[in-house]
């Protein structure tokens, strides 16, 4: 096989592992789709120009949650995965609310009175909706703790550790994903600017624990060295795989 059709079927084979787990994710959620209008996202929207009244909930691909703090000065505050729920009047009032993407996304638009009347008839759905908020809230609280406590190339190993174990496909004992998000994205996810993600990102190939094919695609060729790498590895795993097959170690 050549390596093009390689990478095409290793891409295809991702492509079906992310749909069988945003899938699973959105099962318990199913109920809404019947009233839900469905939005594909572009690279960016303001949170303004979805509209108010509505709750939005990630249907496919990582969605991030974007402000700028200062002129000039972009920070992704957070990232949502399939089954993750938005209500854009509960975010905090920070300037240049925006959803950003680098891949195609979807959500489902439900208004608040369907959403309040299906979550009223169904007790699981009301249950599924409670934890994932709550899950959603521990994954900020990890993200909050990550970039205050750990250094640069900490913070590039808890992404990478964090993408593999959310999006990761294993792929004989390498653990292989698609990049979530750009280069420059990443660095405003990171509080870093994009040059050290790139020279990180260089040493870890170089050390042969991350491989590197095209611009997004990254395969994890020796999981317990980049695990290794941050202190938080054991708990960002342990939150980010609940429901999901454990990845090989």
């Amino acid at each position: 096989m050549s390596m093009m059709a390689y990478n095409s079927a290793l891409r295809s084979g991702e492509r079906a592992g992310e749909r069988v787990r945003a899938d699973a994710e959105l099962t318990p959620l199913m109920r809404l789709q019947g009233r839900a209008q469905f939005v594909r996202l572009g690279n960016r929207c303001a949170l303004s120009a979805l509209g108010s009244g509505f709750v939005y909930v990630v249907a496919k691909g990582v969605v991030g949650i974007e402000c700028a703090v200062v002129s000039g000065v972009r920070v992704i505050t957070a990232l949502l995965y399939p089954g993750d729920v938005v209500v854009p009047e509960l975010q905090a009032p920070l300037p240049g609310l925006a959803l950003t993407s680098h891949r195609s996304a979807e959500v489902w638009k439900i208004t608040m009175t369907a959403f309040a009347e299906e979550s009223t008839r169904d007790n699981r759905l009301w249950q599924t909706i409670f934890l994932r908020l709550n899950a959603q809230n521990a994954r900020q609280q990890m993200h909050a703790a990550a970039m205050s406590a750990l250094n640069s190339e900490e913070k590039v190993a808890a992404f990478l550790v964090e993408s593999g174990t959310r999006l990761g496909i294993p792929s004989g004992r390498s653990i292989s994903f698609e990049l979530p998000l750009s280069r420059y994205n990443i660095a405003d996810y990171l509080s870093l600017n994009a040059d050290t993600v790139s020279r990180i990102f260089s040493a870890l190939s170089a050390t042969k624990i991350i491989e590197r094919r095209g611009r997004f695609h990254i395969s994890v060729r020796d999981w317990s060295a980049l695990a290794a790498k941050c202190p938080l590895s054991e708990s960002i795993i342990k939150l980010h795989e609940a429901g999901k097959p454990a990845l090989t170690r």
